[in-house]
């Protein structure tokens, strides 16, 4: 019988819909995985173990995370809860703020930022403003005094088209120098913009450029704004639509709002990355790229995850980390309602576009980003207690809500609390410990260790697509096959297992026995046997330990 090599060397379309299992006749089968859990596809072409997530603080209730950034050096993570907003400066508490946003509407807020002043919408609450003081510590909420409110006929004569009765605007954006609302309860397809520079001033007047802006959405449907996004132009989501305004600089006389695709938008804000808008689309099932065609001079909603719906579901949150090097990807976060996380990788430039799904033993509730810091609101079960942990996610550590800290050489590890009562993954020394559970906030090792990291334990799992090939008189997909030897290229890696057998990480007679072993870069060789319809490959990790796979050879016989 005849024997076949395939070579993957990229995972660049990341994870594959199940339904993508016999298209053979698209390249994306050929950079493609059947599973990539708790992994990131490299914009290199590989996959790697995700980040740890590094515990920062209990956030004591469900929250809802924005960012809040004055600078690239003074920024902030604000946990919305229940009747109040909590402050955090790199990962501790600096101030709580009262607020009346119930936990329900906390997941409705649409927010702004110019420096140190934060705009919060919701359509039953009037503006309010966030203002930072002097201090971390300092922070103020109030209602914003509008001014010169428009009026509309309701059908009573005149009145103000935002009040307790008529609601407030529900969506909020700042762009060429004016503060723009969207959408009110009475007016769901309305725009409003301040007067230039003067932005709570909303006084039409006599229509002159700088004046403010009055105008509604000209479609055949109401269908309420959900989002506004300032990009290349001020882009418009709506429950039905899609929608920008084209003119430049936007004035009171030549306001056009163009209709540009009509899939609809979820109350999930938008988020704007390597040239492009994310939307979730109305129906919550997929994410749709809202980007302009210079050949169509027009913009265009083209599906992100139609190779990888699976992944998506029903999602709550989204955020976005821009590349910060020329070796980083962008990566895209969505947050399902059933606490695992869909990862997309995306470098246009480069035609890098694939998803990934991260796990963890919890649910992650909400996400944001903070420069190159991705933030977690993560919702976990510890010692039979449920818990709610602002994390973060950390490259330098291979557990969750972890804590890593450097100590003089001890026995003892402590600042563990928070997984009081919980068995936990060790790491001491680069070497993996016995399983410990804290107490009183501290465990003891068997042996003392200097850099230890204690947390929560996650696998990696990845599996090729059914290896096929074309050979005789077709091809050899459906064929039963034997996979006689697998050769992976791997980076940095301790601790993998191919399909259920280990890769050594120690060679007899050249390793020391009695020190940790170093992780490996290079080719490990595995021969198998053993016969299957889809011959594919699954390749594991369950200790914590780094990992990235760069590519594979499969030598089968068909």
């Amino acid at each position: 019988m005849p024997r076949i090599r395939t070579l993957q060397t990229a995972f660049n379309s990341g994870v594959l819909d199940p339904r993508l299992a016999a298209r053979v006749d698209i390249k994306q089968y050929f950079q493609g995985a059947d599973t990539g859990t708790n992994v990131l596809a490299l914009p290199q072409g590989g996959f790697k173990r995700r980040p740890g997530m590094a515990y920062a603080a209990t956030l004591g209730a469900e929250s809802r995370l924005f960012t809040f950034s004055f600078n690239v050096e003074q920024t902030y993570v604000m946990a919305f809860q229940n009747n109040a907003i909590k402050v955090y400066m790199d990962g501790a508490l600096q101030a709580t703020v009262t607020t009346t946003y119930t936990l329900a509407q906390c997941g409705e807020l649409n927010i702004t930022q110019s420096a140190d002043t934060m705009i919060i919408v919701h359509e039953d609450h009037q503006p309010a403003k966030l203002v930072r003081g002097a201090a971390h510590t300092s922070w103020t909420l109030s209602n914003i005094t509008l001014s010169n409110i428009p009026q509309f006929d309701f059908g009573s004569g005149d009145e103000d088209v935002w009040s307790a009765t008529r609601g407030w605007p529900k969506t909020v954006a700042f762009f060429e120098q004016r503060l723009w609302f969207g959408g009110s309860q009475s007016r769901p397809q309305t725009l409003w913009a301040s007067q230039i520079a003067d932005f709570y001033n909303f006084d039409v007047d006599t229509g002159e450029d700088d004046d403010a802006i009055d105008v509604t959405l000209d479609t055949n449907q109401i269908n309420g704004i959900v989002a506004l996004m300032p990009s290349r132009h001020l882009q418009i989501f709506t429950i039905g639509g899609e929608f920008y305004i084209a003119s430049s600089p936007i004035t009171p006389t030549n306001i056009a709002v163009k209709n540009q695709t009509k899939f609809g938008s979820a109350s999930v804000p938008p988020i704007n990355i390597d040239g492009a808008t994310l939307f979730l689309d109305y129906g919550q099932s997929s994410v749709r790229e809202f980007v302009y065609s210079w050949e169509e001079e027009a913009y265009t909603s083209n599906s992100a995850t139609l190779l990888a719906s699976h992944l998506i579901s029903t999602p709550v949150d989204m955020g976005a980390r821009r590349g910060t090097s020329t070796e980083d990807a962008n990566y895209v976060y969505v947050v399902n309602t059933d606490g695992t996380m869909a990862v997309f990788n995306t470098l246009r430039a480069q035609q890098v576009a694939g998803w990934t799904k991260w796990e963890t033993s919890g649910t992650i509730e909400a996400i944001t980003v903070e420069g190159s810091t991705v933030w977690f609101a993560v919702k976990r079960t510890i010692n039979s207690t449920t818990v709610y942990y602002l994390e973060k996610a950390d490259s330098d550590t291979y557990t969750d809500a972890n804590k890593s800290q450097t100590q003089s050489s001890s026995t003892t590890v402590s600042n563990l609390a928070h997984l009081n009562g919980q068995s936990c993954r060790v790491r001491a020394d680069g070497a993996i410990m016995a399983d410990a559970t804290p107490s009183s906030g501290s465990i003891t090792l068997a042996r003392a260790g200097v850099a230890v990291e204690v947390g929560l334990d996650y696998d990696v799992t990845i599996k090729t697509m059914p290896i096929t090939s074309m050979f005789g008189d077709g091809s050899i997909l459906t064929n039963y096959k034997r996979v006689i030897r697998v050769v992976a290229d791997m980076y940095e890696s301790l601790g993998v297992y191919v399909n259920g057998t280990l890769l050594p990480d120690r060679q007899l007679g050249e390793d020391v026995l009695d020190t940790t072993p170093a992780s490996f870069t290079g080719i490990k060789e595995l021969y198998l046997t053993g016969w299957t319809r889809l011959a594919q490959v699954e390749i594991t990790q369950t200790d914590p330990q780094p990992f990235t796979l760069l590519g594979l050879v499969v030598e089968v016989e068909a």
